[in-house]
């Protein structure tokens, strides 16, 4: 009876699919490299006809490449033997692989080549197959092989038809596709009916060019995908205009290989909006940072010194306000004056990196526990009698505090990426100066609304209650607010002491470091990737892990078995974060994308998050279930 159970169990596993591919005599494989095996097969059915199809199935983790590897790789190549006519060589649509800031274009798990002869082929085909395979190192393997023509296998007509269905088609997914070139970068805009699901842009080498990730943007039916260009050095970019580029366009499991003419990229392109729509965003993005929680205490302040003057005239207020709006738009005019010298000597380039300077939060720490102190009533500010003087004949009755108060709210905003604020700030950033320029100062007329509305309307002013007993628990208040802010001030300091925070009790979720590579085994191993950047000194991360990420539905999401989280922290400067950014066209954190088999190249969330963005947008990562 055993005897017939171990029959029966042998004869299982020999049907079992893996173990009969193991014992398949046609499969092919080195002894120099146990992780990947080949197959060729010929087929003569076909009347006048020779047809092959050549199998290549790798070990998990490990990849190949298509006929332009990108940045780095081999493609696959076959060297035959005797007098062989030309062969036709398909290419199903690839995949993007991304390794230490180097883009690849190839195939995992397993592929299969269909190809074509031309002419008569001879009884016997030879040869030798040379195949790059990589995952942590690569492999360069030669398969020889020797293979007879045959019209005997049934499954191959199957097998051969179901390979050129995953060849691209030369028309069908778009209605209209255009090429153009600009200094540095490729510029390739599609059209198509009914809109995009999660595109993909595959481009075939050009002569003395190297093509980058692909940025893809995408506004209803039009596509937009901006690609970094330089030479084969990773130096200069070539000029392409007047050249031609082929390349593969794919969305939801449709693709299309055109080629193309490369024509003119209009000259600043930094965003699919207009510039116009930029610089609202900018009016929007600065008002909205009067309401942000790193901006309060300063109004606060504002407001208290208009309580604590008894004898208030509307000149007096207008003056004031005016004076406060000077100091917000001079500070935003030299925070694009240090954005300038930083893009000129090529340095970062981020928005509220000055909190990633140990030496600047003491400063504002010790601002803010002054003040604090003063409305506490512990001291208060007494200058020199001239100095009174000259300030009340010639700066309009003490307005230099009032310019300083602006100024200050205005450093305690830039740790803040409102609504609206990343998306200007990013185009400003990478944008022609004037336009950088006039960005910043759009972004200060926006945060100076508020101020010149009671510039213009100083009777909102004077419709505050008459001064009371009130007056000093709203100085106290006052001064409560600004000593929470300087003690949250110098819990910055920590990192930068090399003190450790302590993680959140609510926090269950096994994040692990942020890497380009990290992003590529994930995705090789068909898991959905979550990547929240963020940094302590920034209030809308705290706000959106409060709010979102520590929800107990959102840490169940994160902790399903085919997610990975990654986490990069840019509370202390970090090139490797920086370039993350910049690759995105990102300046600001937070910044949260989602990755997965339904989102290939990535899909960035809106700065503030909401539950049902984040659950929605991991359940789309997950693709279609075939």
């Amino acid at each position: 009876m055993m005897t017939v159970f171990r029959q029966a169990l042998l004869c299982l596993l020999l049907l079992w699919l893996p173990v009969s591919w193991a014992a398949d005599p046609g499969w092919l494989r080195s002894p120099d490299n146990d992780h990947a095996s080949v197959r060729l097969r010929a087929d003569t059915s076909a009347a006048g006809e020779t047809r092959l199809l050549l199998d290549v199935k790798l070990e998990d983790g490990w990849k190949t490449y298509w006929r332009s590897p990108g940045e780095g790789g081999v493609a696959p190549s076959i060297a035959w033997k005797g007098e062989m006519p030309t062969v036709d060589w398909f290419w199903p649509t690839p995949a993007r692989f991304e390794v230490a800031n180097i883009t690849t274009q190839g195939y995992h798990d397993r592929v299969t080549f269909p190809m074509m002869v031309r002419g008569r082929s001879p009884a016997t085909l030879s040869g030798v197959l040379t195949l790059s395979t990589c995952s942590n190192v690569c492999l360069l393997t030669d398969f020889p092989f020797s293979v007879t023509p045959t019209a005997e296998d049934p499954t191959f007509a199957h097998d051969y038809a179901q390979a050129m269905g995953q060849i691209p088609l030369a028309s069908g997914l778009t209605d209209s596709l255009h090429a153009g070139a600009r200094a540095g970068e490729l510029v390739v805009e599609a059209q198509r009916a009914g809109g995009w699901t999660a595109p993909g842009l595959y481009l075939d080498a050009v002569d003395d060019a190297d093509f980058g990730m692909p940025q893809i943007q995408v506004d209803g039916e039009t596509l937009r995908a901006t690609v970094p260009v330089h030479d084969g050095w990773g130096e200069g970019a070539p000029d392409l205009r007047g050249k031609s580029v082929t390349l593969v366009l794919a969305d939801n499991g449709v693709a299309q290989e055109s080629r193309l003419a490369i024509g003119e990229a209009p000259a600043i392109d930094n965003a699919s909006l207009p510039l116009w729509q930029v610089a609202l965003m900018a009016l929007l993005g600065g008002l909205i940072l009067n309401l942000m929680p790193c901006v309060l205490p300063v109004l606060g302040m504002k407001l208290g010194s208009i309580l604590l003057v008894e004898e208030k005239s509307r000149r007096q207020i207008r003056r004031q306000f005016l004076a406060s709006v000077a100091g917000i738009l001079v500070s935003f005019m030299a925070l694009a004056l240090l954005m300038t010298v930083l893009r000129l000597t090529n340095q970062a380039l981020g928005w509220g990196i000055q909190f990633q300077n140990p030496w600047f939060i003491g400063v504002m720490v010790l601002v803010m526990l002054t003040f604090s102190a003063s409305l506490f009533g512990w001291f208060e500010f007494r200058l020199p009698s001239a100095m009174t003087t000259t300030l009340a004949t010639h700066g309009g009755n003490g307005l230099a505090g009032h310019f300083w108060q602006g100024a200050f709210a205005t450093l305690l905003a830039t740790p803040c990426s409102a609504p609206f604020l990343g998306t200007a700030v990013a185009v400003a950033l990478t944008a022609s100066l004037p336009t950088l320029w006039g960005l910043f100062i759009a972004l200060g007329l926006g945060m100076s609304l508020p101020w010149l509305l009671v510039a213009l309307r100083p009777g909102l002013a004077l419709r505050l209650p008459r001064p009371g007993r009130w007056m000093n628990i709203l100085r106290r208040l006052l001064g409560v607010m600004m000593l929470g802010s300087a003690i949250w001030l110098a819990t910055l300091l920590l990192p930068h002491l090399g003190l450790a925070g302590q993680s959140s009790a609510k926090e269950s979720v096994n994040w692990q470091p942020l890497s380009e590579q990290a992003i590529e085994e994930a995705l090789a191993q068909h898991k959905r990737v979550f990547i929240d950047v963020t940094a302590d000194w920034c209030i809308t991360c705290k706000v959106n892990k409060y709010n979102v990420l520590h929800k107990d539905d959102v840490q169940a999401a994160l902790q399903q078995p085919d997610v990975v989280a990654l986490r990069g922290d840019w509370t202390l400067p970090s090139e490797a974060i920086t370039e993350f950014l910049k690759k995105r066209g990102q300046v600001a954190v937070p910044y949260n994308q989602i990755y997965g088999p339904g989102l290939p190249e990535g899909q960035a969330l809106p700065t503030l998050l909401t539950r049902d963005a984040v659950l929605q947008m991991l359940n789309d990562a997950k693709g279609v279930t075939p």
